[in-house]
């Protein structure tokens, strides 16, 4: 007897599995939805405690789990503590059960991807999409037992996507299949750039910069502060003003600490996507100082508006998409003098060079978008189902 024909991906039933559905999953869902037969996002949470996101879904089919939460302040090797959530779903198997996908696209290899890896290996017709956003950086000191899941995780996958070049590594390191292996890249929120005509800037004798983030200690916004009131001191006649977006448990200690005359800083706390997008247009530089990203896209949403960033080589968004001179300059933020160095080079730039890296990083922006990044999760969907259908 012949196999049934395979669902086309045009008409399949996809389920996401996602730990909550960021500002920047929405454009990219709502895309997705638009080239599948039906699309449902399974959320461990509606939204984590520490972010100051609304939860906004549009149109989008979200249902939350039941979930379990561990919280965890673990200790990275690159010195800072931050929270940690690991959501445990209990009613994922239950959930896919009723749901009965064509597809399944779990994010992140632990009880989503678990979960959904049990579920397909009961129901053979189905596949199983496993989508990883990580980097070196980012998985770092992590524990054996963790170590040994996402190698047993990633032997039984049967298709994997990465976020970069970094996490490719660190997927292939784990043992996964290169030939069974693509991209699915970040979007951001299209809505937090700026998309207006860009204003050549000639004047060096002041510089406007802009940080847009968490004010926690993995985004590295300590060491930025002392390593700007330190360039600022060895540098009288130049100005900066340093516009910070975001909310943290750093804020105070920031507002209280004591800067040199020549160094203004404005902490504007949460702002939204129209206040965002202004600030991309009122600054000249970008700065993202963090100690570990496994993205980082106000990278994505500076270049996009056209705003050169400096940026720290522990954002895999930074080593990707940033080279020195072009769309702006790499430092280390854990060298004390890395950032003076970066912002040295950027004075010293002849006009022209300078004058051209805004519209070189508006360039390097333009295709990162949820249209694109929404045709590369459901090509990854159609080759897995390829594949599942020779298998069968």
């Amino acid at each position: 007897m012949k196999p049934a024909p395979s669902t086309a991906v045009e008409d399949a039933h996809v389920v996401f599995l996602v730990n909550f559905v960021a500002p920047n999953l929405i454009a990219v869902c709502q895309q997705i939805a638009a080239r599948v037969g039906k699309f449902t996002i399974l959320s461990s949470v509606a939204m984590e405690s520490n972010r100051d996101w609304q939860t906004e879904w549009g149109d989008l089919d979200v249902r939350v789990q039941k979930t379990w939460t561990i919280t965890r302040h673990p200790k990275h090797p690159g010195g800072y503590v931050e929270v940690n959530y690991v959501h445990i779903p209990t009613d994922t198997l239950g959930q896919l059960r009723r749901l009965k996908p064509d597809a399944i696209v779990s994010l992140e290899l632990g009880a989503r991807t678990a979960w959904s890896s049990l579920y397909k290996s009961l129901h053979r017709k189905c596949v199983h999409i496993t989508s990883v956003y990580a980097s070196e950086r980012s998985e770092s000191g992590r524990g054996r037992l963790r170590g040994w899941l996402r190698r047993r995780l990633l032997r039984r996958a049967q298709w994997v996507t990465h976020n970069g070049p970094s996490c490719q590594r660190l997927l292939l390191s784990f043992g996964a299949d290169p030939n069974r292996m693509s991209s699915w890249n970040y979007a951001a929120d299209p809505n937090k750039a700026y998309r207006g005509p860009i204003t050549q800037k000639s004047d060096r004798s002041s510089l406007k910069m802009l940080t847009v983030g968490q004010l926690s200690e993995r985004k590295g916004v300590t060491q930025a502060l002392q390593q700007l009131s330190q360039w600022a001191t060895a540098h009288p006649d130049v100005s900066i003003v340093w516009n910070v977006v975001g909310n943290g448990p750093l804020m105070e200690s920031m507002k209280a600490t004591s800067l040199p005359a020549n160094l203004t800083m404005l902490l504007h706390g949460h702002c939204g996507p129209e206040a965002i997008a202004d600030q991309y247009r009122d600054n000249d530089l970008m700065l993202f100082p963090t100690l570990a990203d496994e993205w980082g896209l106000v990278v994505d949403e500076s270049l996009q508006s056209g705003l050169p960033v400096i940026g720290s080589l522990y954002s895999q968004a930074v080593t990707t998409l940033i080279t020195d001179g072009c769309e702006g300059m790499v430092y280390d933020p854990e060298e004390p003098s890395s950032l003076a160095q970066a912002i040295d080079r950027i004075l010293a730039m002849p006009d022209e060079d300078y004058q051209r890296m805004p519209e070189t990083a508006r360039l390097t922006g333009a295709a990162r978008t949820p249209e694109a990044s929404a045709d590369q999760l459901v090509n990854a969907i159609r080759m897995a189902m390829q594949s599942n259908a020779r298998a069968r």
